[in-house]
């Protein structure tokens, strides 16, 4: 009798691949959501808006403070009870059960991304050159054209390997939705698990999908992050760009 079977692991990593997309849909949504949410956090934070800024960093304590797991389950149970509230105040018929996991998953891990991406965001916000955006205002730019056209661009240089791993973190993170009925990679190598009563090959065969997932990803966003760097321009120059940004 063979104490692991070889054969299954490669067996279960084929029967695994399939599973895949759902896994990457997953943590891109969580991920382009919470890095836009992030990026509103780090704005407010910025700004020190009253009462916005206190609420806005008690929900980034929450959100850092508490598990994603908990986190999960108690969106999956509060969603219901929220739809039968709103059924009751304004007599909507609205399917109490009806709304898809994945789409929970999805925006809840968005708001831990956003937690932790707000500071990473900020950080980079911030090492933005003054100059460049003092000279953004001298060209006439109004300060929504200078954060969306100098600002954002010029930070996103800055944060786009910490993204990245944040990424590679979402996606392992992603895991966990299994317990709220996504099926992906992880619930399903733990169906063919019981399946089989192979629960060490199916596990062994998902640590390998991940890691050849983690792999690609660092290898493309290497390619990116090259792409990204240009060379420092001059002031004049940097102007020059900055008004033809407005043409």
């Amino acid at each position: 009798m063979n104490i692991i079977d070889f054969g299954a692991i490669g067996e279960y990593t084929l029967d695994l691949i399939p599973y895949i997309p759902i896994t990457l849909a997953l943590s891109v949504a969580a991920t382009v959501l919470g890095t836009a949410l992030g990026l509103v956090m780090a704005l407010i934070k910025l700004s020190r808006v009253p009462v916005l800024s206190q609420l806005n960093a008690l929900l980034v304590s929450y959100l850092r403070g508490t598990p994603p797991i908990v986190q999960l389950l108690l969106n999956v149970n509060a969603v219901p009870i929220a739809i039968l509230y709103i059924n009751h105040q304004f007599g909507t018929k609205w399917d109490a059960m009806g709304l898809s996991p994945f789409i929970v998953a999805a925006f809840t891990f968005a708001l831990t991304e956003a937690a932790y991406s707000s500071e990473t965001i900020r950080a980079a916000l911030l090492s933005v050159d003054r100059r460049e955006i003092e000279a953004a205002h001298a060209l006439g730019m109004t300060p929504w054209q200078t954060l969306r056209r100098v600002t954002i661009p010029n930070a996103a240089v800055v944060a786009f390997p910490t993204l990245v791993n944040h990424f590679i973190g979402m996606l392992k993170q992603s895991s966990l939705a299994f317990v709220v009925s996504v099926i992906e990679i992880t619930a399903y190598a733990k169906i063919l698990g019981g399946r089989d009563y192979r629960f060490f090959e199916a596990y062994l065969a998902t640590a390998i999908v991940y890691w050849a997932l983690t792999v690609v990803i660092e290898q493309v966003a290497r390619v990116v992050e090259r792409k990204m760097q240009k060379p420092p321009l001059s002031g004049r120059s940097r102007a020059l760009e900055i008004e033809e940004a407005r043409v």
